[in-house]
């Protein structure tokens, strides 16, 4: 995996006439409470398809329990994260598309009345659909079929996937449609408000910024950033500080030949000694031991 420096996810490699990409995950750390997704947001769609392990996904500060075969629909817009939760080898397929791969040109009206609800907005589907749901089955095959087709890549597999997921938002609208409808969405001021306050922590790393700093930038007083910093990231204020500073140190253990000095200065962390003790509190091993990890064969 790897931890881009912006909060917002940049669109991914795909060309504009067909926004849909497919990315299989096997952390390769899958241990209790390890993260295995990072906590990001985009304007794209996102499904993800759990294949085996077991995890906790949040999605705009709600938590959802996921194991093999349960399925996750994350909105446009939504803030997310991911952690392992047991101590277990773990596979999940993200699939992330922009509302273009659906669009009909010229709409006609039964697209204007079925599927065009759930890409503007008006309409949801339910986050989770479990493994169990028989009523689930048939958007599953449709996604594992499309995820197999994207890696195979036969030919005319572009259409192949196109149709199932005219498919799969067609047969969801008849499931879910009339229900979305009545409901209105939850407010998300506060995912909203925590964005940019994010994005700034991954790009400025190195840089002290206390909770009461940090509670102005969101208008909230510190004790309710803090509540809302958890709701939203499953980690409190100054974990999610560390974990960022920790990743950001491993990513230049393993890419440049700075000391472990000069990394811990680089970071934020300053003092070395205190520096090795964090890297060991969430890599279970000392810096030293990840570039042995790198060279080994």
């Amino acid at each position: 995996m790897t931890y881009p420096q912006d909060l917002m996810e940049q669109t991914p490699r795909w060309d504009n006439s067909y926004p849909i990409w497919f990315y299989r995950n096997r952390p390769a750390n899958a241990s209790k409470d390890a993260n295995i997704l990072y906590l990001h947001w985009h304007e794209h769609f996102e499904i993800i398809d759990m294949q085996y392990g077991k995890a906790l996904f949040l999605i705009d500060s709600q938590p959802y329990e996921v194991e093999a075969g349960d399925l996750l629909f994350v909105p446009s817009g939504a803030l997310h994260v991911g952690y392992s939760t047991a101590d277990e080898e773990m596979e999940y397929v993200a699939i992330v598309f922009n509302a273009a791969l659906l669009r009909v040109v010229p709409p006609d009206l039964v697209y204007e009345r079925h599927i065009l609800p759930f890409l503007d907005g008006r309409a949801h589907i339910p986050v989770k659909l479990l493994a169990n749901d028989e009523l689930a089955a048939p958007y599953r095959n449709l996604i594992r079929e499309s995820t197999t087709e994207f890696e195979q890549k036969q030919p005319a597999y572009e259409l192949v996937i196109k149709h199932n997921f005219q498919l799969l938002f067609t047969r969801l609208s008849r499931q879910f449609l009339a229900d979305k409808f009545a409901a209105k969405p939850a407010p998300k001021r506060h995912s909203e408000s925590f964005k940019p306050l994010i994005q700034y922590l991954e790009s400025h790393i190195a840089e002290p910024l206390t909770v009461e700093k940090a509670a102005r930038m969101v208008n909230l007083n510190p004790y309710h950033f803090c509540k809302t910093f958890k709701r939203l990231t499953g980690r409190t204020f100054i974990d999610y500080i560390n974990w960022l500073r920790i990743q950001e140190a491993d990513r230049l253990l393993r890419e440049t030949e700075w000391t472990v000095s000069e990394i811990s200065e680089r970071i934020g962390c300053g003092n070395a000694n205190y520096f090795t003790k964090l890297y060991k509190k969430y890599k279970q091993y000392p810096p030293s031991e990840a570039r042995r990890r790198l060279s080994s064969p």
